[in-house]
């Protein structure tokens, strides 16, 4: 029994899980903007920040799992990459 659980991944008692409403909220918010189509740049910033928020948290959960690292780091360039052109004044 014992080497069954040494070969599990078990996370750390006070690691933060992240909560699928947080997913939820984040989708719907996906949909929104979406059907928005107008929405201003800055609720769209505000939308792929909160999304590499998740999505770091997400990885933090799993650092040796490198999909999520990769996901999370993209994510993150996404936000750069629009905090960039909102500041040159395209959308």
């Amino acid at each position: 029994m014992a080497e069954t659980r040494d070969r599990q991944h078990i996370p750390e008692p006070n690691t933060a899980r992240v909560e699928i409403s947080k997913v939820s909220e984040l989708i719907q918010e996906a949909s929104d903007l979406i059907h928005a189509r107008t929405a201003p740049a800055s609720a769209v910033l505000a939308f792929h920040e909160r999304k590499a928020a998740l999505f770091e948290a997400l990885a933090a959960e799993e650092p040796e799992n490198a999909d999520r690292q990769a996901v999370a780091k993209s994510a993150r360039e996404q936000v750069e990459y629009l905090r960039a052109m909102a500041e040159r004044g395209c959308r």
